[in-house]
């Protein structure tokens, strides 16, 4: 994998290998595509620097760090963030990292958990359960698509994902 010329990583964890992401992939029933992969090598638990980025509902996004995809290292672990999540978020949203704001940001499988995913921004404030439904509202349209207003895409690829990163305004 390229990463983007444009791009750094700052406050890594020591290098972690393929057999951590690979008990990740397992664990998730996932395959992550292999430029993510390659990144996180490098990269575990980075904060990639330019941080800012654009969805198509907001601009001026501030990413902050990845995800540690080693439970020996890091502190933010990917497999208590998606344990956290999964009851909020439609089956194959995985989170990556997470923005200065608390919300996600995470590959969506919903193409297949074989397919290669797109990159998605979760909203937190609009993250949903079950038990927030009412009767109604639940006959109203279903729980995924409750849960799927809280989703935006950002990029169809992770490699996009890290082109559309820039400096901010405010950094």
């Amino acid at each position: 994998m390229t990463i983007p010329k444009h791009v750094t990583f700052e406050s890594c964890t020591e290098k972690i290998d393929i057999q951590d992401i690979e008990e990740v992939e397992a664990a998730l029933g996932v395959r992550f595509p292999k430029d993510f992969v390659e990144c996180m090598l490098e990269n575990n638990e980075g904060c990639p620097v330019p941080c800012v980025f654009d969805y198509e509902e907001g601009e001026g996004k501030v990413f902050h760090t990845f995800y540690s995809l080693s439970s020996k290292v890091g502190s933010y672990y990917i497999l208590t963030a998606h344990e956290d999540l999964k009851v909020c978020v439609p089956d194959g949203v995985i989170p990556i990292g997470y923005d200065a704001a608390g919300n996600y940001i995470c590959f969506d499988y919903s193409n297949g958990k074989h397919a290669e995913p797109i990159v998605v921004f979760v909203h937190h404030e609009f993250l949903i359960t079950e038990e927030d439904l009412y009767e109604g509202e639940i006959e109203e349209k279903s729980l995924e698509e409750w849960q799927r207003d809280a989703i935006s895409p950002v990029a169809e690829t992770f490699t996009e994902f890290l082109s559309k990163l820039y400096e901010g305004g405010d950094e």
